[in-house]
C-alpha cells in the first residue's frame, strides 16, 4: 500500500493557498506589469512606457517568476491527492503540468528582455531607437507565443485532473467538471491563437478558465478534501 500523507486536508489547503496567490500574482503580471504598458501598434511608445515605469515592469516580471515557483507545490500535491483514483492519469497530468511550468519559466526571458533594450543601454548602442523599440516589441510577442505553448500543456493537465476529481468520490463532481471546463477554455484559446482563426469569442475561454481555476483554488483553500473518503480510496488503491 502506498504511504499516505499525514494530513491530506492540510496539504490540500496549502495547495489552495498557493493556487490563490498564483491567480492574483499572475493577473498582476499580465494586466499591470506587462499588457498594462503595451501601446497597441506603437513599439516606440511601448518601450518608452516600459522605461518610464521600469519599477512597475520589474515587479510584474518578479510576480510571474514567483508564480512559476509557487506552481510546483500544488502540482505535486494534486498528483498525490488524485493518485488513488487513477495512478497513470495522475502521473500523466503531473508531467504535463510540470512541462507547462518549465516552458513558462524558460519563457520569462522574453518578458525581461525589453529592460535590456531601453534607450541608453550600452548593449544596444549599435541599434537605432526604432530598431530597439521593434526588437523589444518582438520579444513581448515571443513571450505571448511561449505563454500559449505552456498553456497548451496546462490545458491537458487540467482536463486530466478534472476528470480524476470528477470520479474521485472525495471531491464534489461539479468541481471536476468546472476544472475540465478550465482546461477546455485554455485549449480553445491556444488553438485560436496558433491557427490565427481570430474567432469572436469575447474572452469566453479565458473567463471559463478563470472561473474553473478559481473554484478549485478556493475549494482547496477553504474545504480541502474529504479526508475519510480519501484515505479509504488510498487504502483500496
Amino acid at each position: 500500500m502506498a504511504h499516505s500523507p499525514a494530513s491530506p486536508r492540510l496539504q490540500a489547503r496549502f495547495a489552495g493557498a498557493c493556487y490563490v496567490l498564483i491567480i492574483i500574482l499572475g493577473a498582476y503580471a499580465e494586466l499591470v506589469g506587462r499588457q498594462g504598458l503595451v501601446v497597441a501598434g506603437n513599439p516606440a511608445a511601448t518601450l518608452r512606457a516600459i522605461g518610464a515605469h521600469a519599477d512597475q515592469y520589474r515587479l510584474g516580471f518578479m510576480a510571474e517568476m514567483i508564480t512559476n515557483m509557487l506552481a510546483i507545490p500544488p502540482t505535486v500535491i494534486l498528483w498525490r491527492l488524485l493518485r488513488p483514483t487513477g495512478p497513470t492519469l495522475a502521473l500523466t497530468a503531473l508531467v504535463f503540468d510540470l512541462t507547462q511550468n518549465t516552458v513558462n519559466a524558460l519563457n520569462a526571458w522574453a518578458q525581461y528582455a525589453p529592460l535590456t533594450l531601453l534607450p541608453g543601454s550600452a548593449d544596444g548602442g549599435a541599434l537605432t531607437p526604432d530598431q530597439l523599440a521593434a526588437l523589444a516589441r518582438l520579444t513581448l510577442r515571443w513571450h505571448d507565443v511561449g505563454f500559449q505553448i505552456g498553456l497548451s500543456f496546462f490545458s491537458v493537465a487540467l482536463l486530466l485532473e478534472g476528470y480524476l476529481v470528477l470520479r474521485s468520490g472525495y471531491f464534489p463532481r461539479w468541481l471536476g467538471a468546472v476544472f475540465m471546463v478550465a482546461g477546455l477554455g485554455y485549449l480553445v484559446a491556444a488553438t485560436d491563437y496558433f491557427l490565427g482563426l481570430r474567432l469572436s469569442l469575447f474572452g469566453a475561454p479565458q473567463l471559463a478558465s478563470l472561473f474553473g481555476e478559481s473554484a478549485m483554488a478556493l475549494w482547496l483553500l477553504i474545504v480541502g478534501v474529504n479526508e475519510a473518503k480519501w484515505r479509504a480510496a488510498d487504502r483500496q488503491a
